[in-house]
């Protein structure tokens, strides 16, 4: 805007100037000249500032735009948070939705192991006959483990599996589906442990002592295929389960481990299992280990299962036609402090084209006192025939395991236990490697191992 005094500046330079005409011409128009110039500069001045003021007031404006998205998204994270999934560590990692929905849980399992074993005998069959003592580590399990749910909590899943101690090579244990139906009852279907031996079904890593029993590594299940329908109520519990077949030892010729097999591959004809278990007192968690800590709950549990298998011209000539029956049976005492664990089994294995019949049967008796807070002491004996049908003493397991546990903290134990056999592992005894021994020379007995473990959970 042209201000006042300059206006009047311009008007009296036009009113003066033909007056002063006659006054010296170079003069007057080198003055107008003049004042022509500053007016210009003065109105090319006011056009800069108020050009920049608008920039500033533009630039106020996008700086107050810039503000009001920040807060903007701000608020729509803090509203995110508020609804965003959980994560933390509760008995493993865990990822899950706000309504528990979804979740999925990473977990892991490591046994480090050292055994110590000696026998009689002095003969050397060659160069590369081990000697009578002999020891080494191995890592005994190192396994991966992903569980949860999807879309609601009915609908469970793992997924497990465990490197091997030779080569390292990684295979599926569990991979199965289960859906929870109402009035206690629940379908699983995939790869999982039949209902058979209750100490095969206890993880491994909450055993007793640092393996399990040699009776149970003869009769034990393993992973199978199948599908199966389980119910629970407040004191009783039940499952049922049909599958590809079971791969125990205590099977003779009908042994099939349907582990990782193809449809197409399956060496049974049929293969059923089932369990019974009736809850005295206590509660259903605490029945998932063998140690009953100090200040824990006490309870009473029996259970009992049953099997039955056919092997088929799949599997071999010999074991075609080879039917298998068996029961096992076994009682639970915790005692806040102590706990007693007894178990028996027994099978038929009708073999007409192997060998005829036999009746291969076990018992294990074992119980943990907790000297301290977090060491406990442990006993085990056990008895196994392989085969009646032999009268010598070379089928046969009698021995007993002492030991201790340190429970250094609720992800980490460490094992120690002594174990000793009064009859002979030589030719036609199952030998179990996890129990630390290995074959006996003919006639002899009496052989031991040490075995030493440190235990990790995560």
């Amino acid at each position: 805007m042209i201000t006042f005094s300059t206006l009047l500046q311009t008007t009296s330079l036009v009113l003066v100037a033909p007056l002063a005409a006659d006054a010296s011409t170079s003069v007057a128009s080198s003055d107008v000249a003049g004042q022509i110039a500053e007016l210009r500069e003065e109105i090319t001045q006011l056009k800069q500032e108020n050009n920049e003021g608008w920039l500033t007031e533009q630039r106020s404006a996008d700086i107050r735009g810039v503000v009001q998205d920040v807060l903007a998204d701000a608020d729509t994270r803090a509203s995110f948070q508020d609804s965003a999934a959980t994560a933390g560590w509760k008995k493993g990692f865990f990822l899950a939705s706000p309504d528990g929905n979804f979740s999925l849980k990473v977990s892991g399992q490591l046994q480090v192991r050292y055994v110590l074993n000696s026998r009689k005998g002095n003969t050397r069959l060659g160069p590369f006959n081990p000697p009578n003592t002999q020891w080494g580590f191995e890592n005994r399990r190192t396994k991966l483990s992903f569980s949860g749910n999807v879309f609601d909590k009915s609908w469970t899943y793992k997924i497990k599996g465990a490197f091997s101690r030779a080569g390292g090579n990684f295979f599926l244990e569990d991979g199965y589906v289960q859906k929870k139906l109402d009035g206690g009852l629940a379908i699983k279907v995939g790869q999982f442990k039949a209902p058979w031996m209750r100490e095969e079904l206890v993880s491994s890593s909450k055993q007793l002592t640092v393996e399990r029993s040699i009776v149970n590594e003869y009769f034990n299940q393993g992973y199978s295929q199948g599908i199966q329908l389980g119910y629970e109520a407040d004191s009783f519990r039940a499952w049922a389960w049909a599958g590809d077949g079971i791969g125990s030892r205590g099977f003779g010729p009908a042994r099939f481990n349907s582990q990782n097999t193809n449809w197409d591959r399956t060496a049974t004809n049929y293969s059923f299992a089932g369990r019974a278990e009736y809850k005295i007192s206590g509660d259903w968690s605490q029945f998932k280990d063998f140690s009953s800590k100090r200040g824990s709950n006490s309870g009473m549990m029996a259970g009992v299962s049953a099997v039955t298998q056919r092997a088929n011209q799949n599997l071999s000539a010999d074991a075609d036609g080879t039917k298998v029956y068996g029961v096992t049976g076994d009682f639970t005492w915790d005692m806040s402090g102590a706990s007693l664990f007894v178990s028996g089994v027994w099978t038929n294995v009708d073999s007409p084209n192997a060998g005829g019949d036999s009746n291969p049967w076990g018992v294990t008796i074992q119980g943990g006192y907790f000297v301290t807070e977090s060491v406990e002491a442990f006993v085990r004996y056990e008895y196994m025939d392989y085969d009646p049908t032999l009268l010598t003493n070379v089928a046969k397991y009698d021995g007993f395991t002492v030991g201790g546990n340190w429970f250094i903290n609720s992800s980490v134990k460490f094992s120690a236990d002594f174990s000793y056999n009064f009859a002979s592992l030589a030719a036609g005894a199952f030998v179990a490697s996890s129990a630390g021994f290995r074959a006996d020379e003919p006639g002899e007995d009496g052989q031991w191992a040490i075995r030493a473990q440190l235990q990790l959970l995560f």
